[in-house]
């Protein structure tokens, strides 16, 4: 005896999603926290790169991505050290800035991405903690200009394609 299929429902059309969606968080009350960023897309090709002694950290993945035509990716992992090190934390005029004097500043950890600016050129945001040579750990984000490597920086960087809308 054959079993009966049941039949099929028909899809209903579904309205077209938007790429970005900027909304205000429900029932968040923080200062600071004005929006969330939801963003369709997906993951590009896998970079690993080598940033050189004396290259400054966040500069150096803006070069490597504008070198490879990566205009949006998220940092994935990473290994090297800094000559000395400048973070900050906070927002706006509230930032505090803490600068670590090396050398051989341990990056231990690093996250952020990279996305354009109005130019279309890549501009990094990255955050970490750093240890310096009395293994005391720093947290922030990588201030422009103020992480030159060391010995080296070894990087993993995937590209994010955003979805058009």
């Amino acid at each position: 005896m054959a079993l009966a299929k049941a039949p099929k429902k028909p899809k209903r059309a579904e309205a077209p999603k938007p790429a970005l969606v900027v909304a205000p968080p429900p029932n968040d009350e923080r200062p600071g926290t004005l929006a969330t960023l939801i963003e369709r897309g997906t993951y590009g090709r896998m970079l690993l790169a080598r940033v050189r002694p004396n290259v400054d950290l966040v500069t150096g993945v803006e070069r490597i991505c504008a070198a490879h035509g990566i205009r949006h990716a998220v940092v994935r992992s990473c290994v090297g050290s800094l000559v000395d090190a400048a973070l900050g934390y906070g927002e706006g005029d509230s930032m505090t800035l803490i600068t670590v004097e090396g050398p051989g500043i341990e990056v231990l950890t690093l996250g952020g991405e990279v996305r354009p600016d109005e130019d279309g050129k890549p501009m990094a945001t990255l955050r970490g903690t750093i240890s310096d040579s009395d293994a005391s750990i720093y947290g922030g984000e990588f201030v422009r200009g103020g992480n030159p490597i060391c010995i080296t920086l070894e990087i993993a960087l995937q590209e994010w394609l955003p979805e058009s809308d």
